[in-house]
């Protein structure tokens, strides 16, 4: 009992000293939370330079806003800034700082900073904005949607800051701005340890702009719910049939062809023990491409001395010419031969589909402006 105690005295010990050394060792090591590359001194960006302009009043509501670093530049515009401090953060600082135009998606923009754009209990903030230009938005081209980034160099880390606007933005001409007002504060920007201000007081922004152009080929499905009457077919002589099976004249429905087709022998899971029974849509016509055919549809084999027809519903597509739906066990041999059902009268078997709904498509080549119209 005593040595038990004696060795679990010492275990406490040595692993008290262990944590004293690791803690101690730990304490020397600063923690860096991104990986860097080496620094040089390349300038990331080198655009041409970009215009002051008098502020004409940018847009102030939050957006709903994703930040992340990335190494990949931006893909519509990049301004670099020299005097950076002097332009961006000294107070009073510029009002607005515009670039030229510059196109994206077939859309001249113009992308725009506000040193001291906004202004929350949080500090100053820098603020980033895109504007369409308007005379572009006429026609079919009268609203753009677009995804907005903005993006900040940071020499430290070598990527860039990213604000990612999650809310796809409708541009027209009652709104042609759209940004963040709360991109990056003044606190940040000018942290030293992260590097947006470098190399003799430059600084780099840009921006993402993903256009999303508009459809110009689309479809139009139509339901036919047109009252059909049934169309009947017999077969006489059932008995004497020998061929594995029998088609229909052709009858339109809906704009279609189709047919009956019945394998007195059975088909498939009903070989030599039903009757087998499908419609088919005719293989003497042709589809469009991509085509398909929507059918609600009931097939019946017909009783013909009480009116108790067998009836059993299809509802289905079709998507290829010759292609049949139905059943291999419509009715078995025993109830079709059984003279109290009376489908055999005379030796001859009755037949017969009655539609409910078929569909056609019509597909296009047109303009948004000419889609929304057809409504």
């Amino acid at each position: 009992m005593f040595l038990n105690t004696k060795r679990k005295v010492n275990l406490n010990g040595v692993i008290l000293m262990f944590s004293t050394f690791f803690c101690a060792v730990f304490a020397t090591i600063q923690l860096n939370p991104i990986t860097t590359r080496e620094k040089n001194n390349q300038v990331p960006c080198n655009t041409h330079g970009s215009r002051a302009a008098v502020i004409n009043g940018g847009d102030t509501k939050l957006s709903v806003e994703q930040r992340f670093m990335r190494p990949r530049p931006p893909n519509a515009y990049c301004v670099r800034i020299e005097a950076c401090s002097e332009l961006l953060t000294t107070s009073p600082s510029v009002e607005k700082y515009e670039t030229r135009p510059f196109s994206v998606g077939g859309f001249n923009w113009t992308f725009f900073l506000q040193p001291s754009g906004n202004k929350t209990n949080l500090g100053t903030w820098i603020s980033a904005y895109v504007t369409i230009d308007p005379s572009g938005l006429v026609g079919e081209n009268r609203e753009v949607y677009a995804d907005l980034k903005f993006l900040v160099y940071s020499k430290a880390y070598d990527q860039y800051l990213t604000s990612i606007d999650t809310e796809m933005r409708r541009f027209h001409q009652f709104r042609t701005t759209w940004g963040t007002p709360n991109f990056i504060r003044h606190f940040d920007f000018n942290a030293k340890d992260k590097e947006y201000i470098f190399d003799n007081d430059q600084c780099v922004f840009g921006v993402d702009i993903s256009v999303y152009p508009y459809f110009n080929k689309w479809e139009v499905l139509s339901i036919d719910k047109t009252v059909y009457g049934p169309k009947s077919w017999k077969l006489k002589k059932f008995s004497t049939l020998i061929k594995d099976f029998y088609m229909s004249d052709e009858f339109s429905i809906g704009g279609k062809k189709w047919a009956l087709k019945v394998y007195p022998n059975g088909n498939g899971t009903g070989e030599g023990n039903s009757l087998s029974l499908y419609v088919i849509l005719s293989g003497s016509q042709t589809l469009k491409p991509y085509e398909k055919v929507y059918v609600r549809a009931k097939l019946r084999v017909l009783d013909q001395k009480q009116s108790k027809h067998l009836e059993k519903p299809i509802l289905t597509w079709f998507n290829t010419t010759g292609e049949s739906a139905g059943f291999d066990q419509f009715v078995s041999f025993t109830d079709l031969q059984n003279p109290a059902k009376g489908f055999i009268v005379n030796d001859t078997l009755s037949l017969q589909v009655e539609f409910e709904a078929t569909s056609s498509t019509n597909y296009y080549s047109i303009s948004p402006a000419q889609f929304l119209s057809t409504f």
